[in-house]
């Protein structure tokens, strides 16, 4: 062998060895692709959305929470996946550290989406029910509670406080205005009306000892972060896929009691999907992965996908077989599905173009 031809082959070599370095090599970005569909009006042994206290009407066609696959915190981005997922149609790439938070685990993120899919449920039964005609009011209610501090075991995450020491308290602010002003290690006495495992609601008391504020030692606090709620008399219990979470399935599953507690029958055979984060008043925001959830729901047959009006510049450009509705309440979303069922108004439903 020449000279030549050993150093053509070294070359070879070192270029195969620094492509497959450089391939194997993680890079700090995330990609989002179509993800897997739910039915919340699926026909099963365990509904996704139970009613009780309310009538409810039987469901016809299919109503999809559209997912996007996400990479994980903890997973690793090669090159080639970046390249591919920027040229393929139906994928997205972003910096990792625009998705997460810097040093967030696994668990961490899980825990939160958790955390946000709850809050997107109650929001989702509020908006549903005050769309339907429903009392609905706001309660100041428990968030979160420290696991080693005062309220542990005493006081859970949805439990609406009614009252401190008797003393009725309509917001948040008006719970910490009783509570500080009580000494460091008094008790404190909370009336919260709580979801019992009977399916009853109850009316409970529960004393709780105040500790010092871990940052004003001068400020007694009880262990734990309250949030606005929404309390009403119907028991609106989600049954959904663990694999879900986070916030931007609030429209659909709002739409999804609506439909189970009115006569309305919107969703009327069809197969609707979309996209939307909710507050508990019916108002839709923007979500993120809006192109890769379209293509899922594409993929599961959607007929009709709606997209938050903040979300209409994401869709710059982008085909589809569904029809696109864009919506910004609860409310336009229902009506959309009222004008589609009659041809002579369906022409008159806004998309994003």
């Amino acid at each position: 062998m020449t000279r030549q031809t050993w150093t053509a082959a070294v070359s070879a070599l070192i270029f195969v060895i620094s492509a497959a370095v450089l391939a194997m090599t993680p890079v700090p970005f995330v990609t989002y692709a179509p993800g897997a569909t739910f039915d919340v009006l699926a026909d099963a042994q365990q509904p996704p959305i139970d009613i009780a206290g309310a009538p409810s009407y039987a469901a016809t066609g299919s109503l999809l929470i559209a997912s996007t696959s996400v990479t994980r915190p903890d997973a690793p981005v090669s090159l080639p996946e970046v390249l591919y997922a920027h040229a393929a149609p139906d994928r997205e790439v972003f910096p990792r550290d625009v998705v997460y938070a810097a040093g967030a685990t696994n668990a961490e993120i899980r825990s939160k989406e958790v955390a946000q899919l709850g809050a997107a449920q109650s929001d989702a039964a509020a908006a549903a029910l005050r769309a339907a005609g429903f009392p609905v009011r706001q309660v100041p209610m428990v968030q979160s509670v420290a696991q080693t501090g005062p309220a542990a075991d005493k006081l859970f995450p949805g439990d609406f406080v009614l009252e401190i020491d008797g003393v009725a308290t309509a917001t948040t602010a008006a719970v910490r205005a009783q509570i500080e002003k009580r000494a460091i290690g008094d008790p404190v006495t909370f009336t919260v009306q709580r979801d019992l495992p009977d399916g009853t609601r109850g009316r409970l008391s529960v004393k709780i000892d105040t500790t010092a504020s871990k940052t004003q030692a001068s400020l007694p606090v009880w262990g734990g972060n309250l949030t606005m709620g929404y309390s009403y008399e119907p028991r609106i219990t989600f049954h959904l896929d663990s694999s879900l979470g986070g916030s931007t399935a609030g429209l659909i599953l709002a739409l999804g009691v609506y439909d189970r507690i009115t006569a309305d029958n919107v969703i009327n055979g069809r197969i609707v999907s979309g996209a939307g984060t909710i507050d508990g008043v019916g108002n839709v925001a923007a979500v993120g992965g809006i192109k890769e959830k379209l293509v899922s729901a594409e993929r599961a047959g959607a007929e009709v996908f709606f997209v938050p009006s903040g979300n209409c510049a994401d869709m710059d450009g982008v085909g589809s077989h569904a029809r696109i509705v864009s919506v910004s309440t609860l409310d336009d979303a229902i009506n959309a599905l009222d004008a589609l069922a009659d041809p002579a108004t369906e022409g008159l439903v806004k998309g994003c173009t």
